[in-house]
């Protein structure tokens, strides 16, 4: 079977379809290119994989509602450019807008998706704000208005916000929910949306549905373990060979590596890794790392060179964290850190790094240590 052709904002600039490249300005964060990085792989393989249309099929499916995959004809798919310029020429982006035909017809949904690693609590708002604006951009004059339905209608639309953080999510998914309660002849006049929330690790804790690209990268953020990690290789390598599905294994590769890189695999070593099967061989490193910091840790207490120890502990420590959160996180963490004589304790904080899914958390954790 052809892989339906799917047209995107990357493929309008010059760039060929299925190409990594972002062509979307950096984020705003203002980490220097290196740390930007290992900040963007994790969430570039959320793009990569759910800008195929067999992810997309197997989410509507299996996770929100199966009637409504068997309406949608997955061959007719389209990604809409999601940038847009707000007042003082600031950039404002949706993660990932889809439009997909409803089978026999003209007619299409509108899907929004974003990614989440943190609880937003006015996640609604932001959410709400993508499809009004493409619904603005739809009834603009220009080429943008070949997206309404027929008629002139605005197509329907359905949000998903994708979550793969280790709290609960607990934010609200309706905008009504965050508006002051109204009685009486206001209540009808306030704005309604709703996204639905795919929590990863909570839906992981569940039974999952086979075979299935989601199931497998929910598998891997609640266990991100090495022989979990060779296990959802294995599965995506024998359910998805061949060079149609080259953009699904390079999705599940750069989720691999974001792992990898997060604790401090070189940039150089991970530059060179063509496959996902390679990208499991070097995850499998970590484990390697770890027990060479257990060893490290342990020649030094026998030589008896504590403050030395402690001095080194610390700025390993801080270089994993400037890794994986930034240098804000890094130099907060190091005036903790001056303050600790136990090596044990930093290395203790320096196990936790794996762990955190934001630097707050890593430095709340580091005070109550």
């Amino acid at each position: 079977m052809e892989p339906p052709q799917v047209w995107c904002e990357p493929y309008r600039r010059g760039i060929p379809p299925g190409s990594t490249a972002d062509p979307r300005p950096p984020t705003p964060h203002g980490l220097p290119d290196y740390e930007d990085a290992v900040f963007r792989r994790h969430d570039q393989s959320y793009k990569l994989l759910f800008s195929i249309p067999l992810a997309v099929d197997q989410l509507i499916r299996h996770f929100l509602d199966a009637a409504l995959a068997d309406e949608l004809d997955f061959k007719r798919v389209e990604i809409l450019a999601t940038e847009q310029i707000k007042a003082g020429l600031v950039r404002s982006q949706a993660d990932l807008i889809w439009k997909i035909r409803f089978r026999g017809s003209h007619r299409h949904l509108l899907l929004a998706i974003e990614f989440q690693s943190a609880v937003n609590r006015y996640m609604a708002v932001r959410v709400h704000h993508y499809v009004v604006a493409a619904y603005h951009a739809m009834t603009a004059t220009g080429p943008d208005r070949r997206e309404l339905a027929p008629g002139g209608r605005l197509p329907p639309t359905l949000a998903v916000t994708i979550y793969n953080g280790r709290s609960r999510w607990t934010a609200a998914q309706d905008i009504t929910e965050l508006i002051e309660p109204v009685r009486g002849w206001l209540v009808k006049r306030q704005p309604r949306l709703r996204h639905e929330v795919l929590d990863l690790r909570e839906r992981a804790r569940q039974p999952l549905p086979k075979a299935n690209v989601v199931s497998w990268i929910a598998s891997l953020e609640l266990d991100p373990s090495p022989d979990n990690v060779s296990h959802v290789v294995q599965r995506v390598l024998e359910r998805y060979p061949g060079a149609e599905h080259a953009r699904l294994r390079e999705a599940f590769r750069e989720w691999v590596l974001g792992a990898a890189e997060s604790w401090g695999i070189e940039e150089e070593v991970l530059g060179e890794v063509k496959s996902l099967k390679e990208a499991e061989m070097i995850y499998a490193g970590v484990e390697e790392l770890k027990e060479q910091y257990r060893e490290r840790r342990k020649r030094a207490r026998m030589e008896g060179r504590a403050e030395g120890r402690t001095e080194g502990r610390a700025t390993m420590v801080c270089r994993q964290a400037r890794l994986k959160f930034g240098p804000e996180t890094a130099e907060r963490l190091l005036q903790l850190l001056d303050g600790i004589a136990d090596p044990e304790r930093i290395a203790r904080i320096g196990e936790r790094i794996i762990e955190c899914e934001t630097g707050a958390e890593l430095l709340e954790s580091a005070r109550k240590s």
